[in-house]
């Protein structure tokens, strides 16, 4: 027991230490990742929570926040979101998680953006050349976790991750780890999760294609060699969560949560995230955070939402997302439980 109040000490003072990037001043990272959709926080419950749920995930959308989080479903549950992201673009989720009497929880995911149908252009046709071509990035996972002990759970995912513009794609494999605990302290939860470890990304395709004249001050010679343009690969948006769930209070007609999450992904500097979530009887939720606290170059912080629990068996959330220049986003999502 003292082991892991020292554990528990140990993961919080981290979590403080990781949630203080103010501190630090660094060249930006921005842009230096592909897959950069993996990063859009998918799930109307945890994105309304300031995307803060890496402790508290306690559903199928543990598949995405925390693997570990699939181990408090008692036998299956199925869900379904959508997002309608920037400058008319799509995110599209789906996942069912299982339990597994005696063996363990297993899940298995797809998440689908979609940029939809755009005209190609170039320097002599401006206006388009009459082809069309899409951005489709695409993620797909299996999970499995344990719960080791009362209070200690584990869980990992192992992903395919492709991504494809026109007659370009790339793809890798991408691992997930997580744990959640609840700790010594009454109603206060620890979680971890590393995401998106894996290989590089780097397009590949026809489009790179090129026909160049190696000597072009000498007549005879092949002047049309067909020649691949050197790409350079990219790195994966690896991302580590350290977060807490602390439960306010909890009756039979209202429960309190609030949570915080400190992140340090590769793709950025480090950040934090808090959020909290209000419950009225176990039906109607009330659910508010902000996002990307610290960060000099964030583009909106404010997340808002509810969900509607039916019977304890459907339940409905809808989640806005406030972008800042880019405007706000929309996300509905409706889960199962089987």
């Amino acid at each position: 027991m003292k082991t892991m109040r020292t554990l528990s000490l140990l993961l919080i003072s981290t979590a403080l230490i990781v949630s203080l990037p103010s501190l630090v001043h660094s060249q930006s990272k921005v842009g230096t990742t592909a897959g950069g959709f993996l990063e859009i926080g998918v799930g109307a419950r945890g994105v309304a929570m300031g995307e803060t749920i890496v402790a508290a995930t306690d559903d199928v959308m543990s598949l995405y926040w925390n693997p570990a989080g699939i181990t408090s479903i008692t036998n299956g549950q199925a869900t379904f979101h959508h997002t309608s992201w920037i400058a008319g673009t799509q995110l599209n989720y789906a996942a069912v998680a299982l339990n597994v009497p005696n063996i363990a929880h297993f899940g298995a995911q797809i998440y689908i953006f979609d940029s939809g149908e755009m005209e190609v252009t170039d320097i002599l046709f401006p206006d388009g050349t009459g082809e069309n071509f899409n951005v489709q990035d695409i993620m797909i996972g299996l999970t499995a976790a344990r719960q080791l002990t009362a209070n200690f759970s584990i869980g990992g995912s192992v992903k395919y991750i492709n991504s494809t513009i026109w007659r370009m794609s790339a793809s890798t494999i991408g691992l997930d780890l997580g744990m959640q605990y609840h700790t010594p302290l009454e109603n206060l939860r620890i979680g971890f999760n590393i995401s998106n470890f894996g290989g590089e990304m780097m397009l590949s395709g026809d489009n790179t294609l090129k026909r160049i004249d190696l000597d072009p001050n000498s007549s005879g010679n092949n002047d049309g060699l067909l020649a691949n343009l050197a790409l350079r690969s990219w790195d994966i948006p690896l991302t580590f969560r350290l977060g807490m769930g602390y439960t306010v209070f909890e009756t039979s007609w209202h429960r309190l949560l609030i949570v915080a999450d400190a992140l340090y992904p590769n793709s950025n500097n480090p950040y934090m995230n808090v959020g909290a979530e209000y419950g009225f009887n176990n039906l109607l939720f009330v659910r508010g955070g902000v996002s990307q606290v610290f960060l000099d170059d964030a583009e909106g912080l404010l997340r808002m939402g509810f969900g509607l629990n039916i019977m304890n068996r459907i339940r409905a959330d809808y989640a806005w997302s406030d972008r800042g220049l880019l405007g706000s986003t929309n996300m509905v999502g409706v889960s199962i439980a089987f």
